[in-house]
């Protein structure tokens, strides 16, 4: 089972260098990490950055951990009103792929605005990375439905499904039987597992501050924190790669090994 961290850009700070925490990751035997190239100064104004690219991926191959690439969140292919805008930067971030040998990338399904487009979109993006043997995962924002109806408009073998189980499970609203059918709808497109833990609760709406004291929200807890049953999940899905998305920094740096995650998912 391959497992890797989602490395956000707060996690680098305080001395904490990319090269520091990808060898931290590797000591600690994960298999890949998602980097945030826009975070890394790599993307500006929709155009690659080519002077920062020898760094990155000096950095990344000195360790010897693979790597896959992750759009901004705020990519939106659905906003008919700025589209071009956001088309230029997935392109940008898919040009970033190419030029690092990058072989996934992880993109959010947009929120709101014109499904065709997106789906337009996303077709001409899936294209494109075909060439260089690159897919895309399309990240359910919540609703599994939605996105795994765009995924498959589109019937590409290079675009699939980047199930995040914590979106899932706020969109079932904590109900556990909901879910776990909602998951099985993605099974066959999904090209790489998103793990975190909520509460699956929306409501009610609280100040970011108080969202833990209340349970709600996209929270990106450590899996045994809230209550999506991973042990159940997993074994829904076959030999599918998996992402640890959590975001306190405190967490990040006293993150169990591999072998101690991999305990943790299958005995909840």
């Amino acid at each position: 089972m391959e497992i890797g961290v989602n490395i956000y850009p707060q996690f680098l700070n305080n001395g904490k260098t990319l090269p520091s925490v990808l060898a931290d990751l590797k000591i600690k035997d994960y298999d890949f990490v998602q980097i945030f190239p826009h975070a890394l100064g790599l993307i500006k104004n929709g155009q690659v950055v080519e002077k920062g690219l020898r760094s990155i991926e000096n950095a990344l191959k000195g360790v010897g951990v693979k790597y896959t690439i992750r759009m901004p969140t705020s990519v939106n292919l659905r906003d008919n009103t700025y589209y071009s805008r956001h088309f230029n930067v997935a392109k940008a971030v898919i040009d970033v792929a190419i030029k690092l040998g990058a072989k996934i990338v992880v993109m959010q399904s947009g929120r709101t605005g014109r499904l065709d487009l997106e789906i337009e979109a996303l077709q001409q993006l899936a294209e494109m990375a075909e060439n260089f043997g690159i897919k895309i995962a399309l990240e359910n924002t919540y609703s599994v439905k939605d996105t795994l109806y765009v995924v498959e408009s589109i019937n590409k073998e290079n675009l699939g499904f980047a199930l995040d189980l914590g979106h899932a499970f706020l969109s079932a609203q904590g109900d556990e039987n909901k879910f776990l059918e909602d998951v099985k709808l993605g099974t066959e497109k999904t090209i790489i597992l998103m793990i975190h833990d909520n509460f699956g609760k929306f409501f009610p709406k609280v100040d970011p501050i108080d969202a833990l004291a209340y349970g709600v929200g996209d929270l990106h807890l450590m899996p045994g924190e809230g209550k999506i049953p991973f042990g159940k999940t997993l074994r829904l899905f076959g030999d599918v790669p998996l992402l640890l998305k959590i975001k306190n920094p405190e967490t990040f740096a006293n993150l169990p090994t591999k072998r101690g995650l991999i305990e943790l998912l299958t005995s909840i």
